[in-house]
This record gives structure tokens, C-alpha cells and sequence, in this order.
């Protein structure tokens, strides 16, 4: 049975600098590119996996993947009985297992939700095991960390309040930071909303900020959750749930500047999950996911960050965020959070819209769009028969899109370049330089000798 379910994950890198989201140049040809795929988890000996695997991260090179898996065969001495995290290394093919003890016992219990820092040395995750460093709290999620490099494991917050939750980490690219959600009041001072909050941790200073506030502090007076965090770990998104209208409310629609005000009275937001990005250095929290009026929308799944902070990757239905979408269908859009900029990023070979749901990721919406550092190479799901030609197997499929050119590539799909006969959904991320994708896929035909009849991990190589 799956257990693990993935978050938004780190894939890239980057320096101090932001980069801008580039404008398509030149007309695409939506080709299917005669490049390399391979299955992720297996054995170091090449044994297919014997249960079911999904993706969850990559590393800014490549080199390391990390997905869940419920097969007990991966590594030895696998008998908890519960899905685990490991990490693959395409370079040596060796595979380990992340969520263990300091010793390398394994995990009592399930483990959730999880996260791999873009330099592949860290892995943070939530668990209900008791038996993986001390002072977790007691049969609830509490969060780790683990350190591929010295096999340490650390419990990211002290016990605290019976039965409250912590989980949904989110890492930065050199393991410092890690946001997360928690349903507990005694992590910081003040936090009295009775609801889930969002906050950072700084690993090295031992510190806890609530992230989840407005410009000035105010708490929600809902729930917030699903953080994403950006590269250097100073810009955290997160979804959030509040009152709709009246005078008190803690987060409101950006102005023209992209600074907080009050809402309008009367005004009322969609009932949704609305999506907003706070900054630790300055204190701000901009609005995220908008209308051309600057009106909040609802967003579905998981969000993400662009590695450099820079751009807001989200999911959603609402037809008034960019002009001239009238599929009717869930699209990915990128939003400037310098200039309150939005581009739809879900389009087709020759520009045109899709004419199906796209997002992140298709299995549950598990999973934000992923861009690469240079912010060049989105990958996303979709159901769409129309992004690159002959799409016919009537399911979805990940994607590649270059948005510079435009070129959008079809990554599930066989050595040869291929699509399945028995298409799966997919759960695409990128590495830093847009050139290795990593999907999961329950397709039987992408690589010979996979006979397993269960989702594997696969990657794609496009270089």
C-alpha cells in the first residue's frame, strides 16, 4: 500500500541572482526527441522493484533521485512492512535507504512526506515512527533530517504538544532551512488560531519563524499548509484558508506596488485554498496566485517556487488570470513576484491552449510544477492530446517545455522515443539544467523486462 505522499521538491541550484522567466523566441516543433530512458527503481543489481514506487525528487545534477516505495526488495533487510524513501545514484547505481536511525535501524512506522535538498545530501521527512531519533513526539508525524554524507538522523522539532502533527517538509538547496506545517501552538509565541501553520526552520541558528502571517505579523484565523521553499531558503509559499469579506483579515490582495493592503469591504475571495509567498528577510507576504485584477484565485495541489525565489508555480481553473484562456481546463501559470507578472506555462508545440486538465502532477495533484535554476524548462502533466503531435494513447503524460523556443517534449516514452500503449500518470521534476527529468509511471513497455504490473520511477534523458 502507498503511504508516502511527496511535496514540493527542490530541484535546482542557484546563485544570488534571479532569473527572468524567458519569452518564447522561435516557433516549436514539438517533436519527440530519440533520447535516453531508463527505470530508476531497481536493485543496484538491476532487480525490478516488487511493489509500487513514486518519484519525489531530483537532485541540481542529476546524479540522485528520490522516490517512496513500498517493494521490500530495493535494499537489504527491508522487512517493516511500510513504504520507504531511498535515493538512487544514476552515476555508481547504487540505491540506500533515507529514513532510517542514526544506526541504520528502520522506521517503526509509516513514513509520509518528503524532501531532498538540490545538493542530494540531505533528506527531509515526516514520520510517524517512534524509533528514529529521540524526543519525537509520540504517535504523531513529527519531521527529520537525514544526512546522506555523515548517516545522522535529527528530529527537526522538539516534542511538544500530545498528538499534534508536523510534516510537509520543505528543504533548502544546502539543507539549512526546512518549512514545514504543524498543528502546534508552542512553536512560537502568539500562535493562537487553533489551526495549522506554516513555519521555517533554521537548522543552524535553532531558530523557528511562523511564516504563514501577514506583512505586520497578524496570524490567519484558518489553516495554512503545503510550504515550498525557494533555493537559498529566504522565500517560503504556502496555501492558506481564511474568512471571505469583513475588515479583519489577516492577508489581503496586492496593490499595484505587489505590497499587502486591506481588502476592499465587500469583496469576496473564491472558497479555496489561495496561495502566498513569504519573504523572511523583509517580512512580507505577497499574494502568489491572482487575477489580472489582482483578485486572489484557487489554486489545486501542491504549489512551487521557482529555485530562485523569483516565481510562484501553481495550478488552476480560473479563467481570469491571463488573457485569452477559454479552454475551461486546469492550466500551470507562473507569477512575477517583482512586477505581479503571470504566464501560462501549460501550452502546446504551436502555442495554442491545451485542450485538457494540465498541472504538476496528474496522480492527486501530489506535486508542484518544477522549473529548472536558469527558469528556462518546465515540466508538468497533462491529459492533453494536443501539446505535441501523434498523442494518442488517451491518458496523461509528462512534459518538457522550453520556454525560450517553445519546444515541448513528451518524456514518457520509450528509448526509441514511443509513447505506450498503456499510458500512466505521471509525476514529472528537472534538474537544474532542464536536462534530466525524473517521472513515475505505471507503463510496462518504457523499458524492456518490466514486469512488475506496478508504478516504477523512471528518468529521461534529453541532452
Amino acid at each position: 500500500m502507498r503511504c508516502l505522499r511527496q511535496v514540493a521538491v527542490l530541484a535546482a541550484l542557484v546563485g544570488s541572482c534571479a532569473t527572468a522567466l524567458p519569452v518564447t523566441t522561435a516557433a516549436a516543433s514539438g517533436r519527440e526527441h530519440r533520447l535516453r530512458t531508463e527505470r530508476v527503481s531497481v536493485t543496484a543489481e538491476g532487480t525490478q522493484a516488487n511493489d509500487f514506487s513514486g518519484v519525489g525528487g531530483i537532485s541540481a545534477n542529476g546524479r540522485y533521485i528520490a522516490f517512496d516505495s513500498s517493494a521490500t526488495n530495493l535494499v537489504p533487510g527491508d522487512s517493516n512492512g511500510f513504504s520507504d524513501i531511498f535515493i538512487k545514484d544514476l552515476h555508481t547505481g547504487t540505491i540506500e535507504r533515507a529514513n532510517v536511525a542514526d544506526d541504520g535501524t528502520q522506521a517503526d512506522n509509516e513514513t509520509m512526506t518528503y524532501s531532498m535538498s538540490a545538493n542530494g545530501r540531505y533528506i527531509a521527512f515526516s514520520s510517524y515512527a517512534d524509533n528514529l531519533a529521540p524526543g519525537d513526539t509520540p504517535d504523531a508525524q513529527d519531521v527529520f533530517v537525514h544526512d546522506r554524507l555523515t548517516g545522522r538522523t535529527e528530529l527537526l522539532v522538539k516534542a511538544g504538544e500530545a498528538g499534534a502533527q508536523t510534516y510537509e517538509p520543505s528543504i533548502s538547496a544546502n539543507g539549512r532551512y526546512v518549512a514545514f506545517t504543524s498543528s502546534r501552538s508552542d512553536l512560537v509565541p502568539g500562535d493562537t488560531n487553533n489551526s495549522r501553520d506554516v513555519f521555517v526552520r533554521d537548522r543552524w541558528k535553532k531558530t523557528i519563524k511562523r511564516v504563514s502571517v501577514a506583512d505586520d505579523g497578524t496570524q490567519t484565523d484558518g489553516f495554512s499548509e503545503g510550504a515550498a521553499i525557494s533555493a537559498d531558503g529566504t522565500r517560503i509559499g504556502f496555501r492558506t484558508q481564511f474568512s471571505l469579506g469583513g475588515d479583519d483579515e489577516a492577508l489581503a490582495r496586492p496593490d499595484t506596488s505587489g505590497r499587502l493592503m486591506p481588502e476592499a469591504s465587500g469583496i469576496r475571495r473564491p472558497e479555496a485554498l489561495s496561495f502566498y509567498v513569504h519573504d523572511t528577510r523583509t517580512g512580507r507576504t505577497v499574494l502568489a496566485a491572482h487575477t489580472r485584477d489582482g483578485l486572489p484565485v484557487p489554486v489545486r495541489g501542491n504549489i512551487g517556487l521557482s529555485p530562485d525565489g523569483r516565481y510562484s508555480l501553481y495550478s488552476s481553473e480560473w479563467r481570469d488570470i491571463v488573457p485569452d484562456d477559454t479552454n475551461d481546463k486546469r492550466d500551470v501559470f507562473a507569477t512575477d513576484l517583482a512586477t505581479g507578472a503571470t504566464r501560462r506555462l501549460s501550452l502546446a508545440y504551436d502555442g495554442s491552449e491545451p485542450n485538457d486538465h494540465s498541472a504538476g502532477t496528474a496522480a492527486a495533484l501530489a506535486a508542484g510544477p518544477s522549473l529548472s535554476a536558469d527558469n528556462r524548462h518546465v515540466v508538468f502533466t497533462s491529459s492533453a492530446d494536443n501539446l505535441v503531435p501523434g498523442d494518442t494513447n488517451g491518458d496523461a503524460d509528462a512534459f518538457v517545455r522550453d520556454l525560450i523556443t517553445g519546444d515541448v517534449q513528451r518524456v514518457n516514452v520509450t528509448k526509441d522515443g514511443a509513447q505506450s500503449d498503456t499510458a500512466q500518470r505521471t509525476s514529472p521534476v528537472v534538474d537544474a539544467f532542464g536536462r534530466t527529468v525524473a517521472f513515475s509511471s505505471g507503463e510496462d513497455d518504457l523499458v524492456p523486462g518490466d514486469t512488475n504490473e506496478t508504478s516504477d520511477v523512471f528518468v529521461r534523458r534529453l541532452d
